[in-house]
Formats: C-alpha cells, sequence, structure tokens
C-alpha cells in the first residue's frame, strides 16, 4: 500500500500506559488526561519513545536513504548512521535510539490539551517539574522522602540543577556535538 500514512498519533488515558508497542507507528502522544505521578508519564511515553522508533526511523531515512541499497534498506541505513553517527566516545544508543541534534530532525512529541477552566496547566507544570526531581532521585532508597526533602528546602533552580543525574547519551561534551 505505497504511500500510506499513518496512525502518528496516539491519544493515551491511564489504559494506554502499559504493555503496548506504537514506536513503528507513532511519534506524537497526546494525553487525552494527566497521570498523577511522573512515573506513568514515562510509561505512557514509552509506548512510541523507544529503539528504532518512527521518529529515529523517519531521520535515518532523510539522512541516509538517498543511498544505494544491496538488500536490507533498513539495516544498511542504520549500519551508514551508525558509521556515521557514533564519534570517539558516543554510546551505544546512538543512532538507534537517539541521534545528535541535526538542523530539522523529526522529533517525538508530547500533546497536552489544556481545557478552558481546567487544572490541568498547574498539574502539568508540577508533573513536569516533579518528573526532573523524580530523575534526580532514580536508584535512591526511600524515593518520595528525598522528593519530599527536595521540594520543601526552598532550593532556587539552579541549585536544583547542579544535583541532577543526567543519563542523557550527550552530557559530556566530549562525547558528541549536538
Amino acid at each position: 500500500m505505497a504511500g500510506r500514512r499513518g496512525p502518528f498519533v496516539l491519544a493515551t488515558t491511564s489504559i494506554g500506559q502499559e504493555g503496548l508497542d506504537f514506536h513503528y507507528y507513532c511519534r506524537k502522544i497526546a494525553h487525552w488526561n494527566l497521570p498523577s505521578n511522573p512515573v506513568e508519564l514515562e510509561q505512557r511515553e514509552g509506548r512510541i519513545n523507544r529503539y528504532k522508533c518512527l521518529a529515529i526511523r523517519q531521520n535515518i531515512a532523510k539522512k541516509y536513504g538517498n543511498r544505494k541499497f544491496k538488500e536490507d534498506i533498513w539495516r544498511e541505513m542504520f549500519e551508514f548512521a551508525t558509521q556515521e553517527e557514533r564519534r570517539d566516545m558516543c554510546p551505544e544508543l546512538v543512532p538507534f535510539w537517539c541521534l545528535p541534534d541535526h538542523d530539522r530532525m523529526v522529533k517525538i512529541e508530547r500533546i497536552v490539551p489544556m481545557y478552558p477552566l481546567s487544572k490541568d496547566q498547574v498539574k502539568y507544570e508540577r508533573l513536569i517539574k516533579i518528573l526532573s526531581l523524580y530523575r534526580l532521585t532514580l536508584g535512591q532508597a526511600r524515593q518520595e522522602e528525598l522528593l519530599e526533602y527536595v521540594l520543601q528546602s526552598q532550593l532556587d533552580e539552579e541549585q536544583i540543577k547542579k544535583m541532577f543525574i543526567n543519563l542523557s547519551p550527550y552530557f559530556k561534551e566530549q562525547a558528541c556535538l549536538c
């Protein structure tokens, strides 16, 4: 079915946060409602943010799709991308999970509708803040207590950023030019 497009958007509630694999087809996620905690948000978004997801494949095809192929187009495109994208200290996540930033890259998009007179804006801001703090507590015992302490400590944003655990493959400047 040449030229067939879609579905490229996953609209989800808590029902769609576990056990579903839409990463081959979707690169946008619309949260019909907001979950109460950051783990559930990460679970939902994990349905489309996976190994060789649609956004990654679209970027690989855009950049390496004009080459001559022998047999397996996708395998060969990822081989080209691996040779071209990985620099000295780049992790093996490149190019299968992420790519260094390039101009006009296709990205996974989070859509959160804000309905009139809804409390979702405040809830969303809190959820994103907690999500970043949640990453700080990764691997810590009694994570909820640490989060509560950090939230009540009146630390400014720069002080909190210094405590973050950055799991990004691009954290070190020497790793990749992003």
